[in-house]
């Protein structure tokens, strides 16, 4: 029987929970537990009533004594399925706090992943924000995100005053241009609110960072989102983001500087030229 590593971790168990509960799919006593996994009786007790409460494990009563079993990993999927439905389609995501400051969000679907992004954009004013994004997921994201959407987060970045330290890959907007060229109509609103934002830009060579993913960093939350599998993780960690932020900067130091705001009137006098 096969356990979801990546589904127990979304419930936020433990390294003794996730021992325990791969040492009773077969009812056991306590007893028994604390010899397969190593930890004393008194973690395994605690431990176990911890699980019981989550309705993850049963307790079997057998004469005088009590067995415990774990839900099969298809119930512990069953039960991570209907906490997502709960959450719905404008959900805030599937949140673990580690402590009142700390505090990781998954979020599933477009529905989830842009509402958050736009929510950010929307509560910071005058910071710098980093960001590293290669051409495909910027494609990725023009094919979720509504021309509304994309409109309402890149005014907020111009209203707010932020200063988007961004990195792209060299042909980005060449390919941009190749994307859109068929269809200007529908991609021109997005492309008129990404100019004028005060961006500080660089280009890194075209194999590097070649993924469908992106990297947002801002002064105390990183968003990693990749829009092809609609998954993005929030994470507010000053630990975490000012490890990311530090990278940033080095593997800039190695790219070469744009006109961020020059290639896009390029790209939106091509496109109206299209148009009209």
């Amino acid at each position: 029987m096969q356990w979801d590593q990546k589904n127990l971790k979304l419930l936020g168990l433990g390294h003794i929970e996730l021992k325990i509960l791969e040492s009773i799919i077969e009812p056991k006593n306590p007893t028994e537990i604390s010899k397969l996994t190593g930890e004393i009786r008194t973690s395994i007790n605690y431990n176990l009533k911890k699980l019981i409460e989550r309705g993850l494990v049963e307790r079997i009563k057998t004469g005088r004594r009590y067995l415990y079993v774990s839900q099969s990993p298809a119930e512990i999927r069953r039960k991570l399925q209907n906490m997502s439905d709960l959450f719905g389609p404008h959900s805030e995501g599937i949140r673990i706090k580690t402590n009142k400051e700390d505090e990781f969000i998954v979020h599933v679907g477009a529905n989830e992943i842009v509402p958050a992004f736009i929510r950010i954009a929307l509560e910071i004013k005058n910071e710098r924000v980093k960001a590293i994004q290669h051409h495909k997921s910027f494609t990725d994201l023009l094919s979720v995100a509504s021309k509304e959407q994309i409109e309402t987060f890149n005014e907020a970045i111009k209203k707010n005053k932020i200063i988007v330290d961004g990195m792209l890959n060299e042909s980005a907007y060449k390919n941009y241009y190749q994307k859109i060229k068929n269809n200007p109509e529908d991609f021109f609103l997005q492309i008129k609110t990404l100019e004028g934002r005060m961006a500080d830009y660089s280009v890194f060579p075209d194999d590097k960072f070649d993924f469908h993913s992106e990297i947002w960093i801002f002064k105390t939350t990183t968003l990693i989102i990749n829009w092809k599998e609609k998954v993005g993780i929030e994470v507010t960690n000053a630990n975490i983001t000012n490890l990311l932020r530090e990278m940033f900067e080095y593997v800039k130091e190695s790219s070469r500087k744009i006109d961020h705001n020059k290639m896009m009137r390029e790209l939106k006098d091509s496109l109206d030229e299209r148009i009209n």
